[in-house]
């Protein structure tokens, strides 16, 4: 019997219970879809996520690098202080000065000076 209820119908209201069910059909289609939202919003948090765990590695290794090359430098610095510190510090003496020009002494004796042997002074022969 419902068969023969849609032959009594004319072609107009056919067209207008098609044209409704075919929007009633269409209607969740046109709905947002969620799915595809949150499949957008979770991909979007894990590239975050990774992106925040990659700046995190790479300040906590720049900043293990800053604490060791600073640890190095103090490190160095106090050796070096120790080294100091041990150093002898009497180091080489001082150069003495000059002692100043001698006095000089006059002769007590006062007999001239003479040769002590006289000598005969050869004279060279001549012939003649």
């Amino acid at each position: 019997m419902r068969a023969l209820f849609f032959l009594h119908l004319s072609r107009q209201n056919l067209s207008w219970i098609a044209l409704a069910l075919v929007l009633f059909c269409l209607l969740p289609a046109c709905k947002e879809d969620d799915r595809n939202q949150q499949a957008v919003q979770a991909e979007i948090e894990k590239k975050i996520t990774e992106r925040v765990y990659s700046f995190k590695q790479t300040r906590m290794q720049r900043c293990y690098e800053q604490a060791l090359e600073e640890a190095s430098r103090l490190a160095d610095s106090i050796l070096i202080e120790e080294a100091r510190l041990k150093r002898d510090t009497i180091g080489k003496p001082q150069i003495p000065p000059k002692p100043g020009r001698p006095e000089i002494k006059s002769i007590l004796d006062s007999i001239p000076l003479a040769p002590l042997l006289q000598l005969p002074i050869d004279t060279p022969k001549t012939d003649g």
